[in-house]
């Protein structure tokens, strides 16, 4: 129960940030009730009430009450195509009222919304009034001819008279390209209606626009955001250029290394050769807190002599550089407690040195400089060493390697964000675990480690066997749930250099670095063993051979798995 919950809670994180992505909700806090007037028999809103969403300026004598009377906000959507797709909405569905909602974590905020309260909500409600919250994230649209004749919805406070008397009910989701649920499109009315097909299909046309346009939104925001860094960065490189002559140098480095920050692969080792460069060091080291207490490398550079190794966070060794923060003594603890650049120009005699690492690295003299973030949290630090004595950090040095760690804070904020939005984008949102994005990810860099090393490697495809009897009988939430357990009851057999992936539907692929047929055998028939609800489940095996791609051996085991199913299922064959 717990693995659901957590997988439940991820989903949900995912999500949100899909939604937030989209830059729609205004987290401001103005007071709204100057912005929308109370509607008769409604009190002024509570300035301290809930964010809402961002109200894309819609032309006055519409016909269209704004939902949530936030800022205007800049970009290429504007209300007046929200509010014309909510109207539209309306007619095609033949009733009164529609609306385009966002839902988050707490709250729906309606974007757009036509006709007259009480139906529908102008302004944000709690998730748990919400009819639309109930289910959009199933990411299917849901339609009650009558919500009062309907048990699961007529005792809701939208239909039993508590907040309004609504009886039909169209909702479709808006989803995002990669399957999150951003919200919904709605179509209410005060009476009993039915819809056909046509006009349900319609109403998801629109909703496909709508999603469309939100992506143009986020689209300009960003491309509004990247401009204004880049303004940003030219104003701060006109400025520099105006004072002192003798800065011209570090001013080129500081661009070179600006340029360098935004397109490298890496981010935090191209921070440590900009340093490099920047100060004329012979090494540089990142560190930064692991999250469990410590501080730790996360780059080095320099140090060809061995200083590498004990630093390298992905060496075998133990780094030399990894402090525990409630330590008490240490130069680079120091300056990431007080958050101020350090320098010292005898190391060895530094009563808070470590006397290995001066030793490792033949430090004589060396500076530590924070990277703080815009709240003042600091992020890292870069410890930067000279192999020879060094009496100052002048003025314009200091100076330069300040410039440098503000760059380097966006630079890692915005490694983080892209590495969380990868991230999401390479799982499936239903079991947790990888997509094919990431299968195929995986499966190449499995293919050229077993190229190189010549140890085996075997996939598996196992496909849960008949699954469409069983959503049938039980409906796709049960099956859903079975998909999710089966995921993680498998992913329990594995060793941690192991992957399992969704492959499509009901089938699942693995990768088994370092096993042979026999030994992958062993390990599909495990994962058969748990298949949940007495549910039974074919493995098709095919060990890589070199020369062969990951498609190739992908393929003989697919055809394995087929073999399995004509021998009558329960079973695992082998190519």
């Amino acid at each position: 129960m717990g693995d659901q919950v957590d997988r439940a809670e991820e989903a949900e994180t995912q999500r949100l940030t899909a939604l937030r992505s989209y830059h729609l909700l205004d987290h401001r806090s103005e007071p709204r009730s100057a912005l929308l007037p109370s509607s008769p028999g409604q009190d002024a809103e509570d300035p301290t009430a809930p964010r809402s969403a961002v109200r894309i300026g819609a032309p006055a004598g519409t016909g269209t009450t704004v939902g949530s009377g936030a800022a205007v906000a800049a970009g290429p959507v504007s209300g007046a195509e929200i509010d014309a797709i909510t109207r539209l909405a309306a007619a095609i569905a033949g009733v009164p009222f529609a609306s385009v909602n966002l839902i988050d974590e707490h709250h729906q905020h309606p974007l757009s919304s036509t006709g007259t309260p009480p139906a529908p909500p102008v302004r944000p409600i709690p998730r748990t009034q919400s009819l639309c919250a109930t289910h959009f994230s199933a990411g299917e649209p849901v339609h009650v001819p009558d919500l009062s004749r309907d048990p699961y919805y007529a005792d809701h406070p939208w239909v039993d008279g508590r907040l309004g008397a609504l009886r039909s009910y169209t909702s479709v989701p808006l989803l995002s390209p990669d399957g999150h649920a951003l919200g919904t499109l709605c179509a209410t009315d005060l009476v009993p209606r039915r819809l056909d097909e046509e006009r349900l299909a319609r109403l998801r046309d629109l909703a496909a626009v709508l999603v469309a346009l939100f992506e143009r939104h986020r689209d300009a925001v960003l491309h509004a955001h990247l401009a204004a860094e880049a303004e940003a960065q030219r104003a701060l490189a006109q400025s520099l250029m105006a004072e002192q002559q003798h800065r011209a140098q570090q001013l080129t480095q500081l661009a070179r290394a600006s340029s360098a920050l935004a397109t490298a692969e890496d981010p935090r080792t191209a921070i440590c050769h900009a340093a490099r460069r920047l100060t004329d060091a012979d090494g540089v080291y990142l560190l930064q807190p692991d999250g469990h207490g410590r501080l730790v490398s996360t780059a080095v550079v320099g140090f060809p002599d061995g200083g590498d190794r004990a630093l390298d966070p992905d060496s075998h060794r133990d780094p030399l550089l990894d402090l525990d923060l409630t330590q008490e003594r240490g130069l680079p603890l120091a300056t990431f407690r007080s958050g101020k650049q350090r320098f010292v120009a005898d190391v060895a005699a530094h009563p808070d040195a470590d006397p290995a690492l001066v030793e490792t690295l033949g430090t004589v003299s060396g500076a530590w400089q924070p990277i703080l973030l815009r709240a003042g949290t600091c992020t890292g630090v870069l410890g930067i060493v000279w192999r020879h004595r060094r009496e100052d950090l002048d003025a314009t040095l200091a100076w330069a390697l300040h410039t440098l760690a503000r760059e380097a804070a966006h630079t890692l904020e915005r490694a983080d964000l892209l590495a969380q939005l990868t991230e999401a984008s390479r799982r499936d949102p239903l079991t947790g675990v990888g997509n094919r994005r990431y299968w195929d990810e995986v499966a190449a860099r499995e293919v050229g480690r077993a190229e190189r090393s010549g140890d085996p490697l075997t996939f598996a495809l196992i496909d849960l066997d008949h699954f469409k009897a069983y959503n049938d009988a039980y409906g796709h939430l049960i099956g859903d749930d079975l998909l999710r357990e089966f995921a993680a009851a498998a992913g329990a057999q594995l060793r941690p250099g192991d992957t399992i992936a969704r492959w499509g539907g009901e089938e699942f692929a693995l990768a088994l670095p370092g096993c042979d047929l026999e030994q992958a055998r062993d390990v599909a028939d495990r994962i058969r063993a748990v298949v949940p609800h007495a549910q039974t489940a074919t493995a098709g095996l095919a060990q890589w051979t070199p020369g062969a791609s990951a498609a190739t051996v992908l393929a003989r085991a697919d055809a394995a798995l087929y073999r399995g199913k004509e021998a009558g299922r329960d079973t695992t064959a082998t190519a």
